[in-house]
This record gives structure tokens, sequence and C-alpha cells, in this order.
């Protein structure tokens, strides 16, 4: 990667942070965190929304890539990455506005951000029916989530399939 790639990644990300400042509210909580109301335009696949020109990583899960298929017990192929990117295209269509509360910013330039549609935490949702997994990497706020989806033998942990974090390596080689 550039030098000049990396640069413009940065300079886009604190753009984009700028932009969300203009229009959050400071959370009390957590004074360095940002939150506030976010109208979704678009969702680009499981763990990822669109408000405008702001990319929204939703913070602490991973959902299968769009282009990613599992298999069923029966070793059946289904578009599992397509299946979770509806999954939260329906959990966000309740809702005129998701509440979140910003955590931090990826290395794509996208806001990280934990979202609730009402009362619901979107991700807890999502790794609860098995569309996608606890990011242990970066948080530990699913894991008992998706304990319980592995023990129900919910979406992904009906069949098998590969991590997402493991399906995009293997996509690199």
């Amino acid at each position: 990667m550039s030098l000049f790639t990396i640069i413009g990644r940065r300079l886009g990300a604190a753009v984009c942070l700028l932009v969300f400042c203009a229009t959050a509210t400071v959370a009390d909580d957590l004074p360095w965190s940002l939150g506030g109301r976010i109208v979704v335009t678009a969702v680009s696949d499981g763990d990822t929304i669109r408000s405008g020109q702001l990319r929204i990583r939703l913070h602490g899960i991973d959902a299968p890539e769009r282009q990613q298929h599992c298999t069923t017990t029966e070793g059946a192929r289904w578009a599992c990455g397509t299946a979770a990117r509806d999954a939260l295209k329906t959990l966000v269509a309740s809702v005129a506005a998701l509440d979140c509360q910003m955590t931090d910013v990826d290395r794509y330039g996208r806001l990280v951000m934990r979202c609730f549609a009402g009362d619901v935490d979107v991700g807890a949702t999502l790794v609860r029916a098995g569309m996608a997994l606890a990011y242990r990497r970066y948080a530990d706020d699913y894991i008992t989530d998706e304990e319980a989806a592995r023990a129900a033998r919910s979406g992904l942990w009906a069949g098998q399939f590969d991590a997402p974090w493991d399906w995009r390596r293997s996509q690199q080689r």
C-alpha cells in the first residue's frame, strides 16, 4: 500500500469524523465517544451500513462477506453472505433511524459504531441469529450471544462455514 493511499484513507476518515461531529451529540457516559441518530441509506453487507456518505462498521461483530457461501448439514451450498446482509436490512428497516455510539475508526476509514434499533442491539441480534460472529479480535461484547447461537445451531451454526476473517484471508491468496 502506498503512502498516498494511507494518507488518503486517514484524511477521508478525518473528514467523515468531522462531518459526523457536526451532527452528533457527545455521549454523557463516555466523553470521548460520539453518538447520534443514524438514518441508514444503504446496507452494504451483514456488518456495514451507510448513512449518506458515512460508512459505518458495526462494532464487535463480523458477518460473512456478500460473496461468501456456507454449507448446510446436507452438503448444499447457500449464500450466507447475502443472507447476513438481508438480515441486517430487515432489522434496520424496522426503525426510522438507529441510535449509534462511535467506538473507533477502522483502517478503511469507516466509523465503528454500536447501534440500536429502538431497544434492540443490532450486533447482538445478528450474532444471536447466527448471521454474524463475535469479532473477538476487537471486542468481547457478543461472545455469550455467539455461544447461544452455536448451541441452538442458528444460522451459520446449522452447517459448516469459514469464519469471515478466514474467508477474506483465503480470497487474498
